[in-house]
């Protein structure tokens, strides 16, 4: 499979093989978190470090005392640490564990998480973690590596491609970038990232998801490296994963972002109406006349403009990009949105022989979501990590 590179590739070596120093993988922990293992546990890590990456830590997640005995007999590799939750607390829980005990050890220059189940070969494993390694050394800023698999080939779990597919376009629309493989454990995180990394939220299924969503959306150094596809059958059944259950909280934050982006929407709508009643009442004396109208509704639509853009800023996209930048983006926005509302319900309008309401609902819909995305996507997008500062 070929990748394309994205724009977060652009300081990439042109060979797509970083340059590396003497020891490369030195301070490169694996990290696996696992629930209910099976025997591909213990050969998954000892693959591992047969490949040279030798630190490994395993949570595990609550499996309980009958797996007990494949994680003493994984805690007895040298080289090997096994951490443990008193109950079952998710995938994302796990991975938290995991960060936050990496960043503890001094040791620690970066992160690689896998999945207990054998889906990762070593070689992969050992990819990405070059990778990593490379363009560590290429900067001190933040730095993430997607493992990407090649969900084109044929015979593929029919949940695992689908599932991927919609991530894919979502992740596409929302953030403009062409991630090929938005579900896969096998990523590498510098040091740097993994106070993030215990922020994004989520303790299961959907933290992996959010935390690409926050790599996207702040802007991280992300690179893609192709990877083996390995599935253990067509249903892919030795995966925890729940397709209904976990699918609506993979898209919740994304659900819970537009859902306030509606409520940010009408709030503006309400706010216009009221101070456009309150102004053409106490200066106008209700009167109908043009320039009435004109000077009530001119100042509504500032007052509510500015509540809409404090409101979207602080609580929908909650991204602290200086008010100096997005405003002035803001306001562009506003009006081209204006302009184009008033263009294409006239053009269609005329289309439609002269149903001028009917064009201005259609419009203004596609309009909404248009302005959802800009805002998403340039308005409120704060800047790269590496040039916040």
């Amino acid at each position: 499979m070929t990748l394309p590179a994205t724009p977060h590739d652009a300081d990439a070596d042109p060979s797509g093989t970083p340059s590396l120093p003497p020891n490369p993988l030195t301070g490169i922990v694996v990290g696996i978190p696992s629930y209910h293992p099976s025997e591909a546990l213990l050969e998954t890590v000892r693959a591992v470090q047969a490949a040279g990456l030798h630190e490994v830590v395993v949570v595990d997640d609550g499996s309980g005392d009958g797996y007990t005995s494949f994680f003493d007999e994984v805690a007895l590799l040298p080289g090997v640490e096994v951490l443990r939750h008193p109950e079952n607390l998710g995938k994302g829980a796990a991975l938290k564990t995991l960060f936050a005990h990496c960043r503890e050890r001094d040791d620690v220059r970066g992160v690689v998480t896998a999945d207990a189940d054998g889906q990762h070969l070593a070689t992969d494993v050992l990819k990405v973690a070059v990778s990593l390694a490379g363009h560590l050394v290429e900067r001190d800023s933040d730095v993430a590596v997607l493992g990407v698999r090649d969900f084109t080939l044929p015979d593929l779990p029919t949940r695992s491609r689908v599932g991927n597919r919609l991530t894919t376009g979502v992740v596409r629309l929302l953030y403009g970038q062409d991630i090929p493989d938005t579900q896969t454990g096998l990523r590498g995180f510098s040091r740097g990232l993994l106070d993030t990394m215990l922020e994004v939220r989520g303790a299961r299924f959907e933290y992996e998801m959010n935390a690409l969503s926050h790599l996207l959306t702040y802007h991280v150094r992300l690179y893609q490296v192709p990877i083996e596809t390995v599935y253990h059958d067509h249903e892919n059944s030795q995966s925890h994963f729940r397709p209904v259950r976990d699918s609506v909280m993979i898209y919740r934050g994304v659900i819970r972002q537009f859902v306030k982006f509606v409520g940010a929407s009408l709030l503006g709508a309400l706010v216009d109406v009221g101070v456009f009643t309150l102004v053409i009442d106490a200066f106008y004396d209700g009167r109908s006349a043009l320039g009435a109208v004109g000077g009530a509704a001119l100042v509504a639509r500032l007052v509510s403009s500015l509540v809409n853009y404090g409101v979207n800023r602080q609580a929908v996209f909650d991204v602290r990009r200086p008010v100096t930048q997005s405003l002035p983006r803001y306001v562009a926005l506003a009006v081209g949105i204006f302009l184009l509302s008033t263009l294409l319900t006239s053009g269609l309008g005329t289309l439609w022989n002269g149903h001028v309401v009917r064009a201005k609902i259609v419009v203004d819909t596609l309009l909404f979501f248009l302005s959802y995305l800009l805002q998403k996507r340039w308005v409120f997008t704060p800047r790269r990590t590496a040039d916040a500062g």
